[in-house]
């Protein structure tokens, strides 16, 4: 062989090594890539199927609904094409009740509420067909990334089902939730949260539906507003002045008259109210919730403040003072075991001491016995209202703050203001099975 030939061969062999290599790598790479597609979706498949480690439980999203709305876009749902003939079941139909009561819930509220996480599909498709059908309207904020819940609310066709089934009181006009900006509904929906939370806290099945198995009625704004009957017909006069001797035998109105009271609702004959500060007016609590039976039943009435502005508070505080003093006497909740209880809930845990002291500057309604002075006497605005948080709730920690039993200048160190530190835990005082007496400590008579 010549050598020119045998340098010819001998330089191709390295190209030859580099082909040969290259043959070897390529089925190693596509087995590699192979298996890393495989990894991939049986991963992907395992998520899916359970659900539980990508996403949150139901009751977790109900309890953390209406978060982060005030910066969102809107997006309406659309009826996809005519509206669909249903038949409306009875769960429909006290589902748009609550909806018109509360104004707003979202679609982890409706499932939780009407047929728990168990049935999570089905609940999905039938609120879409009470959309499509017309009952309800619906919209959501944009998100950059997958989609969020729906936000519902009734519709005047949703209305006239239920005026139709006289569920509802006909003769009043149909008012729907006002909606104009996305934020606004961060209120209702937060405190849906909150009452869903407590009802699943004090025994209510996120599995069977809440609607059936909380134990407590859930009253909204709507049928929880207390209008205020006027003053009594001895008191127009003298409405707002010190002093006024308690008697509710004493020349009531007919409709004063038929008021059923509690041993808890009636005060001894020498008893004086003394209103000072405090201001008769209506109130339209953000949540009622009416627990117990028969002679044990109680109430709790709850606001809900997203202002974190406590001076915006100080005219509700007023007339608190005032219903809490003889107000309620006059009303449905005077059958009750108690008076009932007031608390008030703020959107952050920062804004929590403000609201305490200011309502500590608020209250300032009293009664006595005799010719007791304010020291002596009995200051129901401070013994029945109780200041929490939003954090605190959702993280199951039910130590309170109320004000001090008496006002500031009647404590010995008046200049200091230091909220007292009380455990009110609410889901065991709304439980059904319960102790008789288990509410007695906190219950007591105003």
């Amino acid at each position: 062989m010549s050598p020119l030939r045998l340098k010819l061969l001998t330089s191709r062999v390295p190209a030859l090594l580099d082909a040969s290599r290259l043959l070897w790598l390529v089925p190693h790479r596509m087995l590699a890539a192979f298996v890393a597609f495989v990894t991939a979706a049986a991963a992907s498949i395992a998520a899916a199927r359970s659900g539980v480690s990508t996403r949150r439980s139901l009751a977790e999203r109900a309890a953390l609904s209406g978060q982060g709305l005030s910066l969102a876009s809107v997006q309406f749902g659309r009826r996809d094409g005519g509206s669909p003939t249903i038949c409306i079941t009875e769960r429909d139909l006290r589902l748009m009740a609550q909806l018109l009561d509360v104004n707003y819930l979202t679609t982890s509220h409706l499932v939780i509420l009407g047929w728990g996480d168990s049935r999570l599909r089905a609940a999905q498709k039938r609120l879409k067909v009470l959309h499509d059908a017309g009952y309800s309207d619906r919209f959501r904020p944009v998100s950059k990334e997958g989609s969020a819940e729906w936000i519902y609310r009734l519709s005047r066709k949703g209305w006239k089902a239920l005026v139709a089934e006289e569920m509802i009181n006909g003769s009043t006009r149909f008012k729907q939730a006002a909606f104009t900006s996305i934020s606004y509904t961060e209120h209702d929906l937060q405190l849906s949260s909150v009452i869903l939370h407590l009802a699943v806290q004090a025994g209510g099945s996120p599995t069977e539906g809440l609607i059936d198995t909380m134990p407590f009625t859930w009253r909204g704004p709507r049928s929880g507003r207390i209008s205020w009957p006027g003053p009594r017909r001895r008191r127009i006069d003298q409405e707002g002045q010190d002093g006024l001797e308690w008697d509710p035998g004493d020349d009531l109105e007919p409709e004063r008259k038929q008021v059923t009271r509690s041993h808890a609702a009636h005060l001894p004959p020498d008893t004086h109210s003394h209103w000072t500060g405090s201001r008769s007016g209506y109130l339209e609590p953000d949540a009622t919730l009416i627990a117990g039976s028969g002679e044990e039943r109680f109430a709790v009435l709850i606001e809900y403040d997203r202002t974190d502005r406590p001076h915006k508070q100080i005219d509700r505080l007023r007339r608190y003072d005032w219903w809490l003093l003889e107000g309620w006497r006059d009303t449905e909740f005077a059958a009750h075991a108690s008076s009932p209880a007031v608390l008030f809930i703020t959107s952050r845990e920062r804004s929590l001491r403000r609201l305490v002291e200011t309502a500590d500057d608020t209250f300032s309604a009293w009664y006595s016995h005799g010719y007791a002075g304010a020291r002596e006497g009995t200051h129901p605005a401070r013994k029945r209202t109780f200041f929490t948080s939003r954090e605190r709730i959702l993280e199951g920690d039910w130590h309170m703050e109320k004000t001090p039993d008496l006002p500031r200048g009647l404590r010995e160190r008046e200049k200091v203001f230091t909220p007292w530190p009380v455990l009110y835990e609410l889901p065991a005082e709304l439980r059904l099975d319960k102790p008789e007496s288990a509410h007695a400590a906190h219950y007591e008579a105003a």
